[in-house]
């Protein structure tokens, strides 16, 4: 088998192209020739402004009161930074925000580091977006692996994932 062949039969792209399907997308799977892990590698792959690449950010809100476990995510412009504490206060209750392990990733969305795609996460998990990514006619998100990547525009993204739009998450 392939490289190709092995990482598009890996879990992640795979799960990807499941939820395509699932949900009647016309969205293409790209496989990059070269690493999109960061949002510098992936600019360069592809081609574009590195602002155009849509970091995911995952995180752990640890809830205040009860010690619950959230899935959060922030997609961020490549370009930018995120605003932990402003997404901390979009979040309310007085939480915390966590870094998560590479564990707590895969577990929550099946997707490893460095490919977690915004596309096919638990229905509960809080999606916030950046939207400075609104500056460009085309961004690029991961698809379920390093080299798995796919083309959107801002507003479809918001579409197929129903996303918190936020000015305030990104530095």
């Amino acid at each position: 088998m392939s490289d190709k062949n092995k990482i598009l039969n890996s879990s992640g792209p795979k799960k990807f192209s499941k939820y395509l399907i699932d949900n009647d997308l016309d969205i293409n799977l790209v496989m990059l020739d070269t690493t999109a892990r960061t949002a510098k590698d992936a600019a360069k792959s592809i081609g574009v402004d590195v602002g155009a690449i849509v970091k995911s950010l995952v995180f752990n809100y640890k809830e205040n009161f009860t010690g619950k476990d959230n899935l959060v995510m922030a997609l961020i412009s490549g370009d930018k930074k995120c605003d932990t504490l402003a997404l901390e206060q979009l979040l309310g209750d007085g939480g915390k925000l966590i870094r998560p392990d590479a564990d707590f990733v895969k577990s929550r969305t099946g997707y490893s580091i460095g490919g977690v795609s915004p596309l096919g996460l638990p229905e509960e998990t809080k999606i916030f977006v950046d939207t400075s990514l609104n500056r460009f006619d085309e961004i690029w998100a991961a698809a379920g692996h390093p080299y798995c990547v796919y083309k959107s525009t801002y507003l479809d993204l918001i579409l197929h994932i129903r996303a918190i739009e936020s000015n305030m998450i990104s530095i």
